[in-house]
């Protein structure tokens, strides 16, 4: 109950390339050794609770799952398939990293899956740029600056 996440990253009615971009970050202590579960309500491509997840293990404690009321995303287990995780690392080597920040054994198994569509990184690139101007108008839509 001490760990919340630091910024809202307005994911509602975000297409996968903005999931991806817009990144959540957390704060608080985590117990040493202890052992958490994860709860949420709406997952599509479950990069909020693997940031969370990510932030547990960096500080000290272990998941031991995760519960979501929806799964929205096309793979049921949240887990890479590995089979994705070498794709990517032959098309694009460290340039995923270099983009989102994510180390590719980080990467959800929606998210895997949406970047294995991807045959170059100038195609990434090129959404990146398309997907900033869409959340701005998304946002702004919605009177968010």
């Amino acid at each position: 109950m001490d760990i919340v996440q630091l910024q809202k990253v307005f994911h509602t009615g975000a297409d996968p390339m903005e999931r991806l971009m817009l990144r959540p970050s957390f704060e608080g202590a985590v117990s040493q050794d202890a052992g958490y579960v994860l709860v949420d309500d709406v997952t599509s491509m479950g990069g909020t609770l693997a940031e969370l997840a990510n932030y547990i293990r960096l500080n000290g404690g272990f998941v031991l799952g995760s519960i979501v009321l929806v799964n929205a995303g096309r793979e049921k287990n949240f887990t890479l398939i590995k089979k994705h995780l070498k794709i990517l690392e032959e098309r694009f080597h460290d340039q995923i990293r270099q983009q989102f920040g994510i180390h590719l054994p980080a990467l959800t198994a929606n998210e895997a899956n949406y970047l294995v569509g991807f045959r170059t990184f100038d195609e990434i690139r090129n959404r990146c740029v398309k997907a900033e101007k869409e959340t701005h108008l998304r946002l702004l839509s919605k009177g968010i600056k």
